[in-house]
């Protein structure tokens, strides 16, 4: 049995698409500004401070340059100084430390390659998952079902049974 589809359904089911559209452009929106600002000019210091912090403590776990007391981590810091006095680039510095003390002198992954699978993989996992959980609760709501034939029977039995004279031992 197929139902003609009413105002209010057919209006529904265009908002959804138009919903999810919305959705996506704005979380698009919203990771486009998020990568994008840049928090105004910095001093030689802040700059010196943020790179510190960017940069892993080649012999400790987990730690980065600037929370580091090992001798490796202040010789870092003096070279991200000199090279920001020097007028160097972040790219240039990163390239520096990156062919001293390898990749793993890295606290945030590149974001370019195989390596933004990193960055991107959440946020597709947890858009999915949204869409997953809206497509399961839409479906899982209230539905009004029409009664079969049999159903009216057994409501027309239970009603007869109620009506019906109890039959006691004084009859």
């Amino acid at each position: 049995m197929t139902k003609a589809p009413d105002a209010s359904g057919s209006t529904r089911r265009v908002a959804r698409p138009i919903g999810w559209i919305g959705l996506l452009v704005a979380a698009v929106a919203l990771l486009t500004v998020a990568s994008l600002d840049t928090g105004g000019i910095e001093s030689d210091a802040e700059r010196i401070q943020r790179l510190n912090e960017s940069f892993a403590c080649p012999v400790c776990s987990g730690e980065s340059v600037a929370d580091s007391n090992a001798a490796v981590s202040a010789t870092i810091r003096q070279r991200i100084a000199e090279e920001v006095t020097n007028g160097s680039s972040d790219v240039e510095i990163r390239d520096q430390l990156v062919a001293a003390y390898g990749v793993s002198v890295l606290l945030n992954p590149p974001a370019d390659g195989f390596a933004a699978l990193i960055w991107i993989l959440p946020v597709v996992v947890a858009i999915f998952a949204a869409m997953g959980a809206a497509i399961v609760f839409s479906r899982a709501g209230p539905r009004s079902r029409q009664p079969t034939e049999e159903d009216r029977e057994l409501v027309e039995r239970a009603r007869r049974l109620v009506d019906a004279p109890e039959a006691g031992p004084g009859s």
